[in-house]
């Protein structure tokens, strides 16, 4: 029995199209399955959590949406033994996709899924604050400075459903990031990962703590972040100005950022960063808070995944 949680009104409502599609497969290889669709913004927590709660052996949940709905099945399925999941990306980003290097085509998704015998043990990442009394997971990326006023921008964003609409969604982040560079003023921010202390970084124009490779429809934060070795890659940019990092984003699109004095880059499995003032964190392109202190830590191989 598959549970299918499907966000129709995902690629700008085109996913409408694809389930209808995947529907008719379903059902003419009498396949046993329930579809569970969301209607509102954080619809597929509750989903999700009411699953778990109620299955009395792993419940297979397949996500057909964005990044953002998958965040949203992993923060209510929160008992991660008692869940397979499977993934059809329909989202307009899809850096989870990217990374596990799907295919684009959702029938040929749906085919791997129904055929899966194998598993992949995906790594999560967890953000959590008040003390750990609050907390998100997230299965791509999480962060703040400029990469998580362009989540907030994008949410609200009428530029993004046009591009979507003409096949140019992706090109929504490389616009919006240019108007958060300067519209937002610079972090001060003081890091420490795996107990080294990397001090306080000034002009600070992002963290980003990536699980993948990309975020923000396939920008390369961290070129070797892997889901599956136990950490998280952070990416920060620190230290020089805004016209200097405009200028750099050429590098950064195409993963040569590294190279620069102006780019910390460390893999670690927990880390504490603390703002010298409040500020908007994201996970996986969601808002979650807007806070000064947090704690990352990776969830080594966390959730099952068919391949």
């Amino acid at each position: 029995m598959y549970h299918f949680i499907v966000n129709l009104n995902s690629r700008t409502g085109k996913a409408r199209k694809i389930w209808e599609e995947l529907r008719e497969e379903l059902d003419r290889c009498e396949v046993m399955y329930a579809l569970h669709e969301t209607k509102y913004a954080g619809h597929a927590i509750e989903i999700s959590r009411k699953l778990v709660k109620t299955a009395d052996e792993p419940v297979k949940i397949i996500v057909l949406g964005g990044d953002g709905t998958f965040n949203e099945v992993i923060n209510g399925a929160r008992d991660y033994e008692k869940i397979i999941l499977g993934y059809i990306p329909t989202g307009s980003g899809n850096d989870l996709a990217r990374g596990l290097e799907l295919s684009e085509d959702p029938m040929e998704n749906l085919n791997r899924i129904l055929n899966s015998k194998e598993y992949w043990n995906m790594d999560l990442g967890c953000i959590s604050w008040d003390e750990g009394e609050s907390k998100k997971y997230f299965a791509v990326s999480s962060g703040v400075g400029v990469d998580a006023d362009v989540c907030r921008r994008a949410l609200t964003s009428t530029l993004k459903k046009v591009l979507n609409k003409i096949g140019l969604g992706k090109l929504t982040y490389a616009i919006l990031t240019i108007e958060s560079l300067f519209a937002m003023p610079p972090l001060n921010a003081h890091i420490v990962a795996d107990g080294v202390d990397y001090g306080i970084m000034d002009k600070v124009t992002f963290i980003a703590l990536m699980n993948h490779k990309c975020e923000g429809g396939g920008v390369p934060m961290s070129p070797t972040a892997d889901a599956f070795d136990g950490k998280l890659s952070m990416c920060c940019i620190h230290g020089i100005g805004k016209w200097r990092c405009l200028s750099l984003f050429p590098s950064l699109l195409s993963a040569k950022h590294t190279k620069y004095s102006a780019y910390l880059g460390v893999d670690f499995k927990e880390a504490d960063i603390v703002l010298k003032t409040p500020n908007v964190w994201h996970t996986d392109g969601e808002m979650c808070t807007y806070n000064t202190v947090m704690h990352v830590e990776c969830l080594p191989g966390a959730v099952k995944l068919m391949k």
